[in-house]
């Protein structure tokens, strides 16, 4: 009888939980502002325009909520936090390959810019609000294991991900209109919510998030973040300039392919494979059962010589 796959929920998370509840709060965060925005906005139309929010489904629990000066404003791709402006640097290219280039919006960008270059594509693993989704996509392929029914992980060419998002941007050009909320999860979802708590309907991208709930659940593990989707090949390129990076304690690792394993975004650090589409989540680190793999600042993978390997 042929050994069960392992999967990412078979594994346990055995250290760095100060960094795992640090990662997951702030993941709450970002859920909350997608969900708790629309509904405090909601709140106020519900008090200022004289009942017109009454007909909405969500009318009978905005009315224990207080009327308060929202200080955040709009979604996680584009959203003012305490008067700071922050936009999605994939976002913002595709508003000036549009329009051409706004000053006013460059220093939009660069906090996020900076952000990504030193750190990488933290985005994905701390603050996007499709992980929810990605983690009940990981429950399913478990529980669909478990009961014995073969699941597939076809392995699409990580490459896709950045023509897709050159296709979109260049369209987005071409046709002069913005194509990349139409296809990108975390404007999908920001947009679909709003949708939902003010009018009690969802649109066409709630099919786009279905259909890469359901791609990755039965065709590829997280094959929609890693090859598909146009912000993660964004992130992926700026975050190959990062110096913080995975070094694996070659002594310790006792290639048992754990790390590998937990890894959403396919990247080997039993192997020392890793590239900007770490998503800094911490999972490989945390689930190495001798303490192999620490955070350690060095060379940037983009910068690195093709015979220099990484924890050497």
């Amino acid at each position: 009888m042929a050994r069960r796959p392992l999967q990412p929920l078979d594994i346990t998370l055995r250290y760095g939980r100060g960094y795992q509840l640090t990662r997951r709060l702030f993941l709450a965060f970002s859920v909350a502002l997608t969900f708790g925005l629309p509904l405090l906005h909601l709140r106020a139309v519900s008090v200022e325009g004289a009942g017109l929010a009454d007909d909405s489904p969500w009318a009978r629990l905005i009315r224990w909520l207080p009327v308060v000066e929202v200080p955040f404003v709009g979604a996680p791709t584009s959203i003012v936090l305490f008067g700071i402006e922050l936009v999605d640097p994939l976002e913002w290219l595709g508003v000036t390959l549009h329009r051409g280039v706004s000053w006013g919006m460059v220093w939009t960008l660069l906090p996020g810019l900076l952000l990504v270059v030193l750190l990488g594509r933290f985005f994905c693993g701390w603050a996007c609000p499709y992980l929810p989704i990605l983690a009940a996509s990981n429950a399913a392929r478990w529980f669909l294991s478990r009961l014995g029914v073969p699941i597939k992980d076809v392995k699409v060419p990580r490459v896709t991900a950045r023509v897709a998002m050159v296709g979109v941007l260049l369209a987005s050009a071409l046709l002069g209109t913005q194509l990349l909320p139409l296809i990108y999860p975390p404007a999908i979802i920001g947009r679909e919510v709003f949708r939902a708590l003010f009018f009690g309907s969802l649109g066409a991208g709630a099919f786009v998030v279905l259909g890469a709930f359901l791609f990755d659940t039965f065709v590829s593990r997280a094959g929609f973040c890693r090859s598909l989707c146009p912000g993660g090949a964004m992130f992926s390129t700026l975050g190959a300039l990062s110096p913080v990076r995975i070094h694996r304690d070659i002594p310790r690792c006792t290639d048992c392919t754990i790390c590998d394993v937990v890894c959403n975004l396919g990247q080997l650090p039993m192997t020392d494979k890793l590239d900007g589409g770490c998503e800094r989540c911490g999972r490989c680190i945390a689930s190495c059962p001798t303490k192999a793999l620490t955070w350690k600042l060095g060379t940037p993978s983009v910068l690195r010589k093709p015979e220099e390997k990484p924890g050497t």
